[in-house]
């Protein structure tokens, strides 16, 4: 076969993935482009898919690194969509501070997380005990 197709995947994504593979680097700065959080997303995703939980952990740890209340709804999200336990818990006690509770849940990313998986506010509902 001279050539593999993969579907949901961006060949930048891909590319990213694949330096990894050889070179057991995390992509730099300029590799990760003009939206370095949304690459990092799509890399965790793709992490995941292809099991390399080395980078999945990799790529956690970068999104916590710019979590605000801002993002924490779109981290909390991906966390729970590829598995990331620890990540998950981290997202849920930033959130569970009455200060960042009041201006993140105000996020349309906020928003998304109660439509896409209500289950996590839940668990946040019991973290903070409402």
């Amino acid at each position: 076969m001279p050539s593999i197709t993969l579907h949901d995947i961006a060949p930048t994504t891909f590319r990213a993935m694949l330096r990894f593979v050889y070179t057991d680097a995390f992509p730099g700065g300029d590799e990760l482009g003009d939206s370095p959080s949304e690459m990092v997303q799509h890399l965790l995703a793709a992490a995941d898919r292809f099991a390399l939980d080395r980078l999945k952990l990799m790529c956690a740890q970068k999104l916590w690194e710019g979590v605000s209340v801002d993002t924490v709804a779109g981290i909390l999200t991906c966390a729970e969509m590829y598995s990331c336990l620890e990540l998950k818990n981290k997202c849920i006690d930033f959130f569970a501070s009455e200060e960042n509770f009041k201006k993140a849940v105000l996020t349309r990313g906020y928003v998304q997380l109660v439509q896409e998986f209500p289950s996590i506010i839940d668990e946040l509902r019991q973290r903070i005990g409402l």
